[in-house]
């Protein structure tokens, strides 16, 4: 059938009938979505930036994981604002202390749900909130145990 479809398989990347499986830095699985172990190792021994270039390969690592971190945005507003091109390249105590905070929040356990939109399944909810540096949602379903599960997190700084 593979064959017939036009489509070859590589021997040592294919998977089959597994409990989850590694896509791109994101273990998925029947229980939903979790960050994988290597981006977590990776962003944890992360040395602390001493350049804007380290710096910006450490944020672009965190940005790729923003989806399962609750407030991303606003809570990374500390370092973001060394990215930009008309600020002077100073590591702060803050910096420092939102570093070491970003390390540690992506090294916990942190799962979201596959959306289920089988008829009968839980409410899909969406929950918004803003500040004055920040807007963030969260995408949610209620599951069988009536708690409402994370599918996604969103959020964005204002300039």
């Amino acid at each position: 059938m593979i064959e017939e479809a036009g489509l070859t398989v590589s021997g040592s990347k294919f998977s089959c009938c597994v409990p989850a499986l590694d896509i791109v830095g994101n273990v998925v699985s029947l229980g939903g979505r979790n960050i994988s172990k290597q981006k977590i190792n990776k962003i944890q021994n992360w040395p602390r930036p001493t350049t804007k270039n380290e710096f910006g390969g450490f944020l672009g690592l965190c940005a790729y994981v923003r989806m399962f971190i609750k407030d991303f945005s606003q809570f990374a507003a500390p370092l973001r604002r060394l990215k930009r091109e008309d600020v002077p390249w100073q590591w702060d105590e803050k910096c420092e202390e939102t570093f070491k905070k970003l390390r540690k929040i992506v090294g916990k356990e942190i799962t979201l749900k596959t959306l289920n939109y089988e008829k009968g399944s839980g409410k899909i909810k969406l929950a918004i909130d803003s500040s004055y540096i920040a807007a963030g949602a969260v995408l949610m379903q209620e599951y069988e145990d009536g708690k409402d599960s994370p599918v996604l997190y969103e959020s964005v700084t204002f300039s």
